[in-house]
This record gives structure tokens, C-alpha cells and sequence, in this order.
């Protein structure tokens, strides 16, 4: 239970003080002002040694910020949760919530991530870019540059172990028995699944495996066709549950997924103006957070659909009704199948 109350942001910052102001009052309209300025300062600090820098590390780190900037890399907030960092700017706690999503787009939690990941907020402050014909066009565009410089694609080869002599990558051995030689390797699958021997123990030393319990999260979604009516969706929708600590000690306590979790939907075929396509079918995908145990726990039928059904109730108590033409749901057991030894980790 609990009452349910409405907040859209928008890329322009006054207009989203306004809102804010109009939703929980004008100190915490005036306190989303310093939290964007405290996030693009967070980004500035590290846009250029850690982001866009080719194998950062904190030596790397220090020694491009500078000894002299080393006061404004302590206020990157490394040593405080990025929970506890936004009470500074918020008192309402459904804007705490909010603000805290920004954690779980690298699959981690608010009350365990660094303040560091406000960043996050000034990256898509500058805007998110949306592919035109859905994200599948990138995979194609690359594909097709690939193909005109010469490169040769092999699909549905699965690779059973990588080949090593003398400490160098030097060919993979096919599912089929066929060897292929390679002067380099490159490998873009978990570094778990290289460091737990699943590409043959002469690759293992190349990475070490990730620690379950160090995995981010993972996630059950729907790719949904539907009929959607009583709310004017945007392209990002979020519906957040009452409880939200409840909810990440469900997913990296309890290792479960959470009974109320909150609920992401993408309305791919929105643009910003928030119309419905004009066949008024659309595509969404719905996602919840769950545990990255994929490769420890099968998800029955029957947990994904009583996790379905408390998504859709909670979108439904917003007031969004999904009428599913056709549905496909993926668990993290079906992210683990997808790309093996990562647990379904996102």
C-alpha cells in the first residue's frame, strides 16, 4: 500500500526545478540545482584520466588529476555510498529513491555503490542518444563495415577452447572439431568464462573470474507487444516500489527476486513527445532487478510469472494498464545462456 505520485524530468535543468519544486517544494528544487552541479563537477574530475582514459588505475588515476586537484578527487565521493551522498540534497526520500536508480544502470545498489556514480547524472543530463530502427541497427551498421573491409562472419560456431602456445592466443577449436588459426585473439564474452576454464584451461590465466558475490545484478524482462492505456508513457518510464532497501536486501542478501520490485519500462516506439505509435500497438521492454545467480538457480515458470504479476500490479496501482499481445520473458538463468559464467550479471 501507499500512495502513488507522478515526476517527469526533462533535459532542460530550470524546467526540471520547476517540476521538482511543484512535486515536494522548492528546497528540494534548489537541492536538485547543487546535485547537478555537484555531479558535473564529479564527471569533469574524472571525464579525462578515468573515463576516457585507455587502462586507468589509481596510481593513473592520481597522476593525471594532479597532486594539486587531489581535494577535488576526494569530493568524487569514493568513501561514501552514493545513498548517504544524496541526503545532502534531498529530504523528500521518493527523490532519494530517484536520484539513487543512476546505481543499478551498472547493476549495482545505492546503498552499496560509491557517490562517485552521480556522475551518471550529468551523462544523461548531456542526453541519451536513441538509435533510429531500434538498437539491433548498431549490431547491423558494424556488421556491414565489417563485411566491406573484409572480414568473414561465422555465426552459431560455438568456440570450445582457445588455443595457446608459448603463453600467446594462437587459434580456437570449434564445437565441430574445426581449429581455426589467428595471429590475435579477441574475446568479448565474460572475463568469467575465460578465468573459470570454460574456454579451456591453457586460456585461464588471461582473467580472473568474478566472485559471485561480486556480480552487479541481474534482471528478469519482458520484450512485450502491446495495447497500453491510462498513462501517456515517455520513452524511459519508471515505477518505483514503497519499500526500495527492501529490495536491493532481496537481491544481494536474500538472493531473490524481490517481492515488490520497482519496474522499468522502455516504450521504444515513443519519442519525447510521448504519443503511442498509430497503430496504437507498441513495443516495450519491462524490466525488473534480480539476483546474478543465473548459473546456480533456475528460474521456474512460476517465479517469473509471480514476479510479471507483481510488476504489472504495480504499474496498474500507477495507473498503466498493459494489454500483452505477446510477451517473451528472460530470467538471469536466460542472461547465463546468453553469455556463459556471468550468472546473468548485467
Amino acid at each position: 500500500g501507499g500512495q502513488t505520485s507522478a515526476l517527469d524530468l526533462f533535459a532542460d535543468i530550470d524546467q526540471s526545478v520547476d517540476a521538482i519544486s511543484a512535486f515536494a517544494g522548492k528546497s528540494e528544487g534548489q537541492g536538485y540545482r547543487d546535485f547537478c552541479v555537484r555531479s558535473r563537477e564529479i564527471y569533469e574530475t574524472l571525464r579525462d584520466p578515468f573515463i576516457a582514459s585507455q587502462r586507468p588505475n589509481p596510481v593513473s588515476l592520481v597522476s593525471h588529476v594532479g597532486f594539486h586537484r587531489l581535494p577535488a578527487l576526494w569530493k568524487t565521493a569514493p568513501h561514501r555510498t552514493m545513498w548517504a551522498a544524496l541526503s545532502d540534497y534531498f529530504k523528500d526520500p521518493r527523490l532519494r529513491q530517484l536520484f539513487g536508480r543512476y546505481a543499478t544502470y551498472c547493476g549495482s545498489s545505492p546503498f552499496l555503490a560509491p557517490a562517485t556514480l552521480m556522475l551518471i547524472a550529468h551523462v544523461e543530463q548531456d542526453g541519451v542518444w536513441r538509435v533510429r530502427g531500434g538498437m539491433a541497427r548498431v549490431a547491423e551498421a558494424l556488421q556491414d563495415l565489417a563485411i566491406r573491409l573484409g572480414a568473414i562472419f561465422r555465426y552459431s560456431a560455438h568456440v570450445a577452447e582457445i588455443l595457446v602456445e608459448n603463453n600467446k592466443a594462437t587459434g580456437v577449436v570449434l564445437a565441430s572439431g574445426e581449429r581455426l588459426l589467428a595471429d590475435a585473439i579477441v574475446f568479448n564474452g565474460d572475463i568469467s568464462a575465460l578465468g573459470n576454464g570454460l574456454l579451456g584451461l591453457a586460456a585461464k590465466p588471461a582473467a580472473k573470474p568474478v566472485q559471485p558475490i561480486h556480480r552487479s545484478q541481474s534482471a528478469v524482462t519482458w520484450c512485450v507487444t502491446a495495447k497500453t492505456k491510462g498513462m501517456a508513457l515517455a520513452h524511459h518510464n519508471v515505477f518505483f516500489s514503497h519499500n526500495y532497501r527492501e529490495e536491493f536486501d532481496d537481491v544481494f542478501k536474500a538472493r531473490k527476486i524481490p517481492d515488490q520490485a520497482t519496474v522499468y519500462v522502455c516504450a521504444q516506439d515513443r519519442s519525447d513527445a510521448c504519443t503511442p505509435p498509430e497503430a496504437g500497438i507498441e513495443r516495450l521492454l519491462v524490466l525488473v532487478n534480480a539476483p546474478a545467480d543465473g548459473d546456480q538457480h533456475s528460474f521456474s515458470a512460476a517465479e517469473v510469472e509471480q514476479a510479471r504479476v507483481a510488476a504489472w500490479r504495480l504499474m496498474w496501482s500507477c495507473g498503466l494498464e498493459i494489454d500483452s499481445i505477446e510477451s517473451v520473458a528472460t530470467a538471469p538463468d536466460g542472461f547465463e545462456d546468453l553469455f556463459p559464467a556471468s550468472g546473468g550479471a548485467l
